[in-house]
């Protein structure tokens, strides 16, 4: 999870650096790589969100405040 989280961070970055400089050469690769950007975040977040839930659960299986 931890590769797949820097790897996508970076693709967002990238594709966000990239989109800026092709607004002036080209708008409609611009606008795919805006679009690419979007999918990389909305990834980037379902990816952080499950990871936060499989801590939340474990956390959960290993409180011991009951006793």
């Amino acid at each position: 999870m931890k590769n797949l989280k820097l790897i996508l961070l970076i693709l967002t970055f990238l594709f966000q650096a990239i989109a800026i400089v092709f607004f002036f050469i080209n708008i409609v690769v611009a606008l795919y790589l805006i679009a690419l950007n979007v999918l990389c975040a909305i990834s980037l977040i379902v990816v952080i969100i499950k990871e936060r839930i499989k801590e939340k659960r474990e956390e959960d299986d290993d409180d011991y405040r009951n006793y």
